[in-house]
């Protein structure tokens, strides 16, 4: 039945990730002389999830999880649907832009809300609670489901531009509204399937993370603890009365690195709003710009078989340090390709490119371990409220890059962001070192010669 919420999940990812690329390339057909109409709908959904995710944890928390998820759904597919209907009017009949355009801005803070509602509730709940807390395989598959879709949707989106960005909204529309309609089955099947995701009150997560080393060190033998509902719950019941402050959030064990997973955000080396607009005013063409997404997915996609390596080798918690430095390291030649000597090298696309691909690995690598982290670390009466509260730290790390790029506008000054998103990454792989340092005690292990 694992693989019913799998189909779902990717129903949900693909539409999303569709929806995602295929936006800003309708808005630059709309709006051809200015970035600052793209620059408002980031910073508009960025803004409203910063304002709104914790609230949208909360609800998690103590909403039924077959309501909660549908109704993430429907808001998702209902947003989607309404936006491609308005920029088709716009599209095809140049009907008030603006005026339409205000009201997609709204729509997309409704489905970016929706969108982080179904991450925590499919992610940091559903499988935490369908595994028994051993949550590393089906995670690692649902994060390859991801990286499939972000890989291979700008591909199709990139193609079907060709028959006009008109065609393209439309298309996309007809398909949310049959997607929906398939994932409420799969859901609700696998609702029935699994008689403990009508119950919130058992707490699946694995006993004593903080303490026992030993399974830090092998994940793939770690062990569920039990669900504790006589002297468990009265606790949870307090905690899902009181949900956690934002001082008790940064008092937690797991901030560092959930800091550290904040800090990611604040990055324009990736093929994300701004890059996709800083790549299309040099000259890239949209099929290129998919083509260049889908390699960086297929690194990504990479990071999924290499995280179960690492893992059984070194632990979950090493294998995050590893990897962000990792990223930190590949992402230096892109900062150096924006250099005068990198703009005139031949090399400079290669490094470019390739360094912002193969960052992708760490970046992955880091994103699941640290998911995990959270799951094993934090009650599950507070998952919901630490998880909103790291998605509004992610989402102000995120609206970062809109008013870098708005104070640094000129595509000549690109490598200012650049620098700065490098030094935000870094900033992140200390700031999770850290953390490896206070859960471990050490970050080397030193043998003794006898």
């Amino acid at each position: 039945m694992k693989g019913k919420l799998y189909v779902s999940h990717f129903l949900t990812s693909w539409t999303d990730r569709v929806f995602e690329f295929a936006c800003y390339l309708f808005i630059g057909d709309i709006f051809k002389t200015s970035l600052l109409l793209a620059s408002i709908y980031g910073f508009s959904t960025t803004i409203s999830a910063i304002i709104w995710s914790n609230w949208v944890g909360r609800m998690a928390d103590s909403t039924s999880r077959l309501l909660f998820v549908r109704l993430t759904m429907l808001v998702q597919k209902s947003a989607i649907v309404a936006s491609c209907v308005l920029f088709y009017i716009i599209l095809a009949f140049n009907y008030r832009p603006y005026l339409l355009y205000s009201f997609i801005v709204v729509f997309g803070c409704m489905l970016k809300l929706a969108f982080i509602a179904n991450n925590i509730a499919i992610e940091k709940d559903w499988v935490m609670v369908m595994t028994d807390g051993d949550t590393e395989t089906m995670l690692t598959v649902m994060k390859r489901i991801d990286l499939f879709c972000k890989t291979m949707a700008p591909v199709m989106i990139g193609s079907l531009m060709a028959f006009g960005p008109s065609v393209g909204a439309i298309i996309i529309a007809v398909w949310n509204i049959m997607s929906v309609i398939i994932e409420y089955q799969l859901v609700f099947q696998t609702y029935k399937a699994f008689p403990r995701l009508a119950s919130k009150n058992s707490d699946y997560r694995q006993s004593r993370i903080g303490e026992q080393a030993p399974l830090l060190n092998n994940p793939l033998q770690e062990q569920s603890g039990s669900s504790n509902t006589e002297t468990g719950l009265p606790d949870q019941q307090h905690q899902a009365e009181h949900p956690v402050s934002f001082t008790e959030y940064i008092h937690h064990k797991i901030f560092p690195a959930s800091l550290a997973a904040g800090m990611l955000y604040l990055t324009v080396l990736s093929f994300g709003g701004i890059m996709t607009s800083y790549l299309k005013i040099v000259g890239y063409s949209d099929w290129t710009l998919g083509l260049l997404r889908a390699v960086a997915g297929v690194a990504g996609i990479a990071s999924t078989y290499i995280l179960p390596y690492l893992s059984a080798k070194i632990g979950i918690i090493r294998a995050g340090v590893w990897a962000l430095w990792f990223e930190s390291a590949a992402l230096v030649p892109v900062v150096l390709s924006f250099t005068a000597w990198g703009s005139q090298s031949p090399w400079g696309s290669v490094m470019l490119f390739g360094g912002m691909s193969v960052s992708r690995i760490g970046l992955w690598v880091f994103d699941i371990s640290e998911t995990m982290l959270m799951q094993q670390m934090v009650d599950n009466a507070q998952i919901g409220s630490i998880s909103g509260w790291q998605h509004s730290l992610c989402n102000v790390f995120e609206l970062s890059q809109f008013v870098l790029t708005a104070i640094v506008p000129d595509p000549n000054d690109f490598i200012i962001p650049a620098t700065v998103s490098l030094g935000a990454v870094v900033a992140a792989s200390i700031s999770y070192t850290v953390f490896v340092k206070q859960e471990r005690g050490h970050l080397f292990h030193i043998k003794k010669r006898l």
